[in-house]
């Protein structure tokens, strides 16, 4: 998957996915395309994964493998404050 080697050739720390959904799930597909891909390639648990959209809920994100699901209208504060904490959180992790 492109999406996912480019987190990977970037070194990002972070990927933020939006989606429409769509009738065959097509989008529950490609979220977990992305999270597997990242999984083979060894990268996942260092890169924060959010996935945002109408109608895709945090219990749907959480089971395709994302960190978090973010709502409509999430302002781009509140995914930086996400971002961080959850980057503090994992560090934290790896101290102890």
């Amino acid at each position: 998957m492109a999406l996912a080697r480019e987190v990977v050739a970037r070194g990002a720390d972070a990927v933020l996915v939006s989606q429409v959904v769509t009738q065959r799930d097509v989008h529950r597909d490609n979220a977990a395309r992305l999270v597997d891909e990242l999984t083979r390639l060894g990268r996942r648990e260092q890169v924060i994964c959010c996935w945002a959209g109408p109608r895709i809920d945090h219990k749907l994100a959480l089971e395709l493998g994302y960190d978090a699901r973010l709502r409509p209208g999430t302002k781009p504060s509140d995914v930086a404050n996400y971002l961080v904490g959850e980057a503090l959180r994992r560090l934290g992790k790896e101290l102890h």
